[in-house]
């Protein structure tokens, strides 16, 4: 399934998390854009967190196959000692900005930083051609966790116009710095790219140009998405 040889770069991000980039992931890339044509019935709008579309569960042998490669290639880039599956989707997003929700005009976090070195670590891989349906931007909190804290509060009592006000995000996707975070680095898409990164790391899909998603596994923002458990070296 993964290519032996996989070309592997690693981008110092900040406060020592790294950016584990990987060409050329997938010996045959197409296999799961043909899964995804076949399950598209299948997939459901993703209520449980704040992918702007709807996912589809890989099978288990799929998961535990990523899970493998994590463990021979990315752990080690990543600081981690310890790694685990949770959740191995594949993703298409079509959210057009009159529907995004005001959280999801910022840019987020998949975990806030755990006890003895636990934590979360999460897999983009692109599954499309065309780099204007745009690739992961990396961010820095510039505020302090009180202020953060009272943002994703509000989030929930302002509308549009007052979120815009308060955060300064744009109408779309978080694709620039706002009053609260600093964009620092953009992984930019290609074809069977996957990037990996530490939970606790700001970052959102950089959708320059929403008008090219499409729901539609073959020109659309096919990607897979995966989550894992992981374990950190000792500082």
């Amino acid at each position: 399934m993964f290519n032996p040889h996989p070309k592997i770069r690693v981008v110092p991000l900040y406060d020592g998390e790294n950016l584990v980039i990987v060409d050329d992931l997938l010996r045959a890339p197409q296999q799961l854009v043909e899964l995804a044509r076949q399950s598209r019935a299948e997939f459901s709008d993703a209520d449980h967190n704040y992918f702007p579309g709807p996912e589809f569960n890989l099978p288990p042998q799929m998961e535990q196959a990523f899970g493998q490669f994590i463990v021979e290639h990315v752990r080690k880039p990543l600081g981690a000692r310890r790694t685990d599956m949770l959740a191995t989707r594949l993703a298409l997003a079509t959210l057009q900005p009159p529907q995004l929700q005001n959280l999801q005009r910022v840019c987020h976090c998949d975990t806030v930083p755990q006890p003895n070195r636990a934590g979360t670590g999460a897999m983009v891989l692109y599954l499309f051609n065309d780099p204007r349906l745009g690739g992961t931007g990396f961010f820095r909190k510039k505020c302090s966790e009180a202020e953060f804290h009272d943002m994703v509060v509000r989030s929930g009592t302002l509308d549009r116009a007052g979120f815009s006000a308060l955060t300064g995000a744009g109408d779309g996707y978080a694709v620039a710095s706002d009053h609260y975070f600093e964009k620092i680095y953009t992984a930019e898409p290609a074809w069977n790219r996957a990037i990996f990164y530490h939970g606790t790391v700001f970052h959102s899909a950089d959708i320059h140009s929403p008008a090219l998603l499409r729901d539609d596994v073959d020109t659309g923002r096919l990607t897979v998405n995966a989550f894992f458990n992981l374990r950190r070296n000792a500082a």
